[in-house]
């Protein structure tokens, strides 16, 4: 190897750590032409085109890198990476199960297949079953115990108590880096507020928090760190209003920390929860002087003491089950969220004979509990998710209701969110998943008329008791800016 590419490889290479995907790309790329049979160098080229949003030049340099070095299964994951980004989730697990039939063992391919089978198949049952044999491996345990843990929160087959106990015990394990001292700044004139998510899209972070921002940015300078990569209204809604946008979907925890700590932000707000693990582990070192978690992967507690406070209110996290947080409990008066209805919505005119049941919402939230405790006068349903366009979904639930005498009607598959609150307008009423209770999908059907029918008893952790929020507030809490603006202000 030259001089030349191996000086124009580590200029790539330092590019490359440094999230500089632009110009990295253009450096791989004279690499490349350099040493046109590098499996690696094209490997690292499509890595960058994956990161700077260029899906179809990362999966041309991926599928090239694998013909060259047919080993390199980091190259057959950026393939499977891409088809997941495009919303190909049959092309993803294809993708990755021919990785598995190449390296039985790949840790990588069989957490990605577990998070397929919670996220788009609606199966966690099938992705603990999934990283089992990865929980005895001591290079792979902590991505096995993270998939368990979110599974459990579905499953239901432990006390709150002791969920939460696993929760702190792997945050603490896992989670944690040095803390330092943030800068605090004494009585800025305007507030610098930071968030973090990789929810800035048409998802419960927009629909459940968005009032509040846009009233606390007229008198905040708002930092929006983005962990995402989905760009729809609900990501231009926040662009707009935000002083600074960063894009941070592949930062590591250090780097992560680093750019936020560089910010001098006064008060954070994460709004990822379990749903982004690598920015829990940067928030672990206090990047910013004070900080609080909010909605956006709230399930249950992230483990981490050093937030300032936990956002919820008196329905779902009541003084009485207090212990079950590592963090402070802040309970917002009158309800955590305002609920941005969407225009579809305000639109539609719900038929006027409603007869049908739905039962909507993640099918990784239909299981033995829900069965158990199905109301005995309910003998059939509709189902609404987009994620019963799989067969394999369809058949899991639709046999578990059978087994408790429940018959399926109608399976409907809406393409995007307008066609499913039109889907949702159809319905009587739906029924609530337990044990982890629907969130957004129960406003949304509040505010169509759509009744929701619950099953009898409470659970203890978030997730279990948001309809008990939702069914008092219809998700609206007028005030809600004004709280938000306290906490920043004091």
């Amino acid at each position: 190897m030259s001089a030349r590419l191996n000086s124009i490889i580590a200029s790539a290479q330092a590019a490359r750590d440094a999230g500089q995907w632009r110009q990295a790309i253009g450096l791989y790329g004279t690499a490349v032409a350099l040493d046109p049979v590098s499996g690696h160098l094209r490997h690292n080229l499509a890595l960058c085109h994956f990161a700077a949003g260029a899906l179809d030049d990362a999966l041309k340099y991926a599928r090239d890198a694998v013909r060259i070095q047919p080993d390199l299964w980091q190259s057959m994951m950026i393939e499977a990476k891409v088809h997941r980004t495009r919303g190909a989730v049959t092309d993803a697990e294809s993708a990755l199960l021919r990785l598995l039939r190449f390296d039985p063992e790949n840790a990588a391919a069989l957490v990605a297949l577990a998070d397929l089978e919670i996220n788009e198949f609606g199966d966690p049952a099938s992705a603990v079953a999934r990283v089992r044999p990865l929980l005895s491996r001591p290079e792979t345990t902590v991505d096995a115990q993270l998939t368990t843990l979110m599974a459990d929160l579905y499953l239901g087959e432990e006390s709150a108590e002791a969920l939460s106990r696993r929760l702190v015990t792997f945050s603490r394990q896992h989670l944690r880096l040095p803390s330092q001292r943030s800068v605090v700044r004494t009585a800025p004139l305007r507030p610098r507020v930071a968030l973090i998510s990789p929810l800035f899209s048409l998802s419960p972070v927009y629909f459940m928090t968005f009032n509040a921002f846009e009233a606390l940015a007229e008198r905040c300078d708002l930092i929006c760190f983005n962990r995402g990569t989905r760009l729809d209204a609900g990501t231009r809604a926040f662009a707009d209003i935000a002083t600074e946008w960063r894009d941070v979907p592949h930062h590591d925890a250090v780097s992560l920390a680093s750019a936020i700590r560089d910010t001098e932000a006064d008060i954070l707000f994460d709004l990822g929860g379990w749903t982004d693990a690598v920015a829990l582990a940067a928030l672990s070192s206090r990047p910013a002087a004070r900080m609080y978690t909010w909605v956006g992967g709230q399930s249950a507690t992230t483990g981490l003491e050093m937030f300032d406070g936990w956002i919820g209110d008196a329905w779902q996290s009541p003084a009485a089950f207090a212990h079950l947080y590592a963090e402070p409990v802040v309970n917002i008066a009158g309800g955590y969220c305002d609920y941005r209805m969407p225009a579809e919505l305000k639109a539609i005119s719900a038929p006027r004979r409603r007869e049908a049941i739905g039962l909507v919402g993640n099918p990784c939230k239909i299981g033995d509990r829900l069965v158990a405790a199905w109301p005995a006068e309910i003998a059939s349903v509709t189902l609404i998710d987009r994620r019963y366009v799989h067969q394999r979904t369809r058949d899991r639930v639709t046999a578990l209701l059978e087994s408790a005498g429940v018959r399926t009607d109608d399976i409907i598959v809406p393409q995007g969110h307008s066609e499913y609150l039109k889907a949702l307008a159809g319905m009587k009423a739906v029924i609530n998943t337990a044990p982890y209770s629907g969130g957004l999908t129960t406003i949304e059907a509040m505010a169509l008329g759509v009744e929701i029918i619950t099953q009898p008893g409470e659970g203890k952790l978030f997730c279990e008791r948001h309809h008990l929020s939702h069914r008092v507030t219809a998700g609206r809490n007028p005030a809600l800016a004004g709280a938000i603006m306290n906490l920043v202000m004091n």
